[in-house]
């Protein structure tokens, strides 16, 4: 059963949100939040094939964040292939497809946003990866579909994933979802999201910007709308994204407009409560905070501390003098320099 249909809905997840949404911050996002589903930052197909080990933690879960999506961005279809089996090896719930980041390193290249519109291409990469996750399903081993390096950061990873529990059902076939936006300049929803309907995935995650916004701007949320009245006819499942702050929001864009659910990115930066809307007080964000911090130098170590600091500026706010804290903690260089502070405060 796709996992997709057997959502409740008001269907409302995070976001999948580049150099945010790490292991880390998904973890602590489930443990105080639990949004219904949970994207990763993507993984570029291309920088895979090139530097596999580097960037393989992006595929590092656990079990409490499930259901997971993948998210995978690039332009070659072959290496949307490998990526969808080594998804699917690793046990993740979906696979999704970025064709809706507007970051100008990756739409020059003709991925992410850079896709819309390229019928042709964006075919060929979707049944590349569902030829992967079929393959996947039909019981190929992952050493006769998968480049060498590629492979060995792989096998890598699932030893990890078995180290700390992750479970995998035998060859249970991961869903299959795109995330893109309405058009390049102005939307060109009757084209571009009928054809994304016709494709083979069970869901479709519309960003409410065209490129040419950026992450600024109104939300066109009746062109999301639209989008959602043509995804429906395929029997597809259609999510807004973009600008929604308050998990009282997103039930109300939802309902208004005849979607199925939302995905909350910035709004949950540095605040997991946001899909309840719980309001923490003061010593409830340092906890959490904390928390994140103890997790995050877990997995990945006190070498790479400095990628920590715009989560501590997130949490930071929403209480009484937390400008000024946030202007501390900004700085700070590791652990016992953030418990100093946060013992001032």
């Amino acid at each position: 059963m796709a996992f997709w249909k057997g959502l409740s809905k008001p269907i409302v997840g995070l976001a999948p949100m580049d150099g945010v949404t790490d292991q880390a911050m998904r973890f602590i996002t489930a443990k105080y939040g639990q949004p219904a589903v949970i994207f990763t930052e993507f993984i570029n197909v291309e920088h895979v094939a090139a530097k596999p080990q580097k960037l393989f933690n992006r595929f590092w879960f656990s079990a409490i964040e499930r259901p997971i999506v993948a998210q995978l961005s690039g332009v070659t279809p072959n290496l949307f292939y490998q990526l969808a089996f080594v998804a699917a090896y690793l046990g993740f719930d979906g696979v999704d497809l970025n064709m809706g980041c507007p970051s100008r390193s990756i739409t020059h290249r003709g991925g992410g946003a850079g896709l819309i519109g390229n019928q042709e291409l964006v075919k060929e990469i979707v049944f590349s990866v569902r030829r992967g996750l079929d393959d996947w399903e039909k019981g190929k081993k992952i050493e006769t579909v998968v480049d060498g390096k590629i492979l060995l950061a792989a096998k890598a990873t699932k030893e990890r994933s078995s180290r700390v529990g992750i479970k995998t059902k035998k060859r249970q076939k991961p869903d299959l979802s795109i995330k893109t936006r309405p058009g390049i300049k102005k939307p060109i929803i009757k084209d571009w999201l009928g054809f994304l309907a016709s494709l083979p995935v069970e869901a479709i995650i519309l960003h409410g910007r065209v490129l040419s916004c950026g992450h600024s701007g109104p939300v066109d949320w009746p062109i999301v709308a639209q989008a959602a009245e043509i995804v429906h006819q395929e029997g597809k499942i259609l999510l807004g994204n973009g600008g929604i702050k308050s998990f009282k929001e997103a039930k109300e864009i939802t309902n208004q407009y005849r979607l199925d659910g939302v995905l909350i990115g910035r709004g949950a930066m540095g605040n997991p409560w946001v899909f309840d809307d719980k309001k923490p007080d003061k010593e409830e964000r340092f906890l959490v905070m904390m928390d994140h911090v103890r997790y995050y130098l877990d997995l990945f170590g006190q070498d790479n501390f400095l990628d920590l600091r715009k989560h501590l500026a997130w949490y930071s706010k929403g209480f009484p003098g937390a400008s000024k804290l946030r202007s501390r903690l900004v700085r700070v260089n590791c652990y016992a320099d953030i418990e100093r502070i946060i013992g001032q405060k």
